[in-house]
């Protein structure tokens, strides 16, 4: 082989070098916004599953709550009936109608029963809770310090600071300085 073929051979393999150095460096970017991305989801996956927690016991509450006064009922039931008339009346839509019928009960029975929430911060999972309901022996802190708490995870988690498992995630959110701790007195009712 000449010179000259050894000079074009290695010329090509440097360009070839230099598009697989490229390659792997916007992959190795776009990994990282992935792995970011990730941990953000996390933190927001625990978010939106504790708070769907905390509208199903509202809903829960209201349920009860409905069931003791039995005017409160025909009020929630007229308001959603009201609610789904005239949907149906603007929209000329009957699926519409039910929903916003549906979605106007709802609602109302989770505003029914709305309280205090607090947070378990137990060793392998999360409870919620109204504050008049937690148990002793547990860790249990407001709904709203845990919000602010989770929204620091996830600004860092935005950063790229790596979370780890759930069992990781509680841990930092126990470290959280964000956090408003409920005590159980010994009269029943929770403080602060």
């Amino acid at each position: 082989m000449t010179e000259t073929g050894w000079e074009e051979r290695m010329n090509g393999l440097r360009q070839q070098l230099t598009s697989i150095k490229s390659r792997v460096h916007a992959d190795s970017t776009r990994f990282k916004e992935l792995w970011r991305q990730a941990e953000y989801c996390k933190v927001r996956f625990l978010a939106y599953q504790l708070e769907a927690r905390r509208r199903s016991l509202a809903r829960s509450r209201g349920f009860a709550s409905l069931a003791e006064n039995k005017r409160g009922l025909y009020v929630t039931l007229g308001t959603a009936v009201g609610a789904s008339i005239l949907t149906g009346m603007i929209t000329k839509d009957g699926i519409a109608a039910a929903n916003a019928g549906a979605t106007g009960l709802n609602r109302a029975l989770q505003g029914l029963g709305e309280a205090d929430w607090a947070v378990c911060l137990g060793r392998k999972h999360l409870a919620v809770a109204s504050q008049d309901n937690i148990t002793r022996g547990d860790v249990w802190v407001t709904w709203d310090s845990l919000q602010t708490a989770l929204h620091e995870l996830e600004e860092r988690a935005k950063s790229g600071a790596s979370l780890g498992s759930l069992d990781n995630i509680i841990s930092e959110l126990k470290k959280s300085k964000k956090l408003l701790f409920v005590i159980r007195a010994s009269t029943g009712r929770a403080t602060k």
